[in-house]
């Protein structure tokens, strides 16, 4: 699989553009660190998924893992793309414009990562298998939400190698965006796909499909986690409280 991934990288332009990093702050490693936490409390499809810190090793061969990627995966990130544009889109790698396209998706992660987009990848032995990004755009007029505004994000680059499909893990990846998303001050989600299985998915996720999208609204998500917890201590006696004075 190494094998692999090191020619996707070469047939691709790996390391063409050059474009200097931005430093990652406190904040962008705080909401790593919240999102890794929040993915393990996230019921997962397959049961050997689990959340991995950056940092952390792979306990057991062959273990899937999830994380969130950082400055180091660039290159997978650009290499996971730029297949999913061949598959998808039918683009050589020989083609000028997809060379283009390698140096113009690097330079904008690069710019880019932890800012306006964020990536998720699932890894087995330590190689990434599933990758998916979720980017942020900034807030416009939208009906029905308060101050007029909505600040939304889009789940983008979802791509899996072909040999590892049907596994649950882009179910997973969604589950993580929909809990980040909040302290990202994301508003909705919204999914744009016209792949079948990517379209059933996100209704099964819980997004709704409007004008040629599949919209998850946040708001109506956490008000229904709300009166799941308010129900579960309505069940609770209250406790005793002393009298004033």
């Amino acid at each position: 699989m190494e094998d692999n991934m090191s020619e996707l990288q070469q047939a691709n332009g790996a390391g063409k553009a050059s474009v200097g990093l931005q430093e990652e702050d406190g904040y962008s490693r705080e909401i790593r660190d919240l999102a890794l936490n929040l993915v393990m409390r996230v019921p997962s499809a397959p049961a050997a998924l689990r959340a991995a810190s950056n940092d952390d090793r792979l306990a057991a061969v062959g273990e899937a893992t999830i994380r969130l990627a950082e400055a180091k995966d660039i290159e997978t990130i650009c290499a996971f793309r730029c297949a999913q544009s061949m598959e998808y889109w039918g683009l050589s790698a020989t083609e000028e414009s997809h060379r283009l396209f390698r140096a113009e998706t690097e330079a904008y992660v690069r710019r880019n990562l932890d800012k306006v987009v964020h990536f998720a990848l699932v890894e087995v032995a330590g190689e990434a298998v599933s990758m998916s990004g979720l980017e942020i755009v900034d807030r416009m007029p939208a009906i029905g939400v308060r101050g007029g505004a909505e600040r939304g994000a889009t789940v983008v680059a979802c791509y899996t190698l072909p040999q590892h499909r049907g596994k649950g893990y882009m179910s997973q990846m969604l589950s993580m965006w929909s809990a980040l998303a909040p302290m990202l001050g994301v508003d909705a989600v919204y999914i744009e796909s016209h792949n079948p299985s990517m379209q059933m998915l996100a209704l099964d996720e819980g997004y709704d499909y409007v004008s040629e999208k599949y919209r998850l609204d946040l708001a109506s998500v956490r008000r229904a986690d709300s009166a799941v917890q308010l129900g579960a201590v309505g069940s609770v006696p209250e406790p005793a409280y002393l009298p004033a004075g």
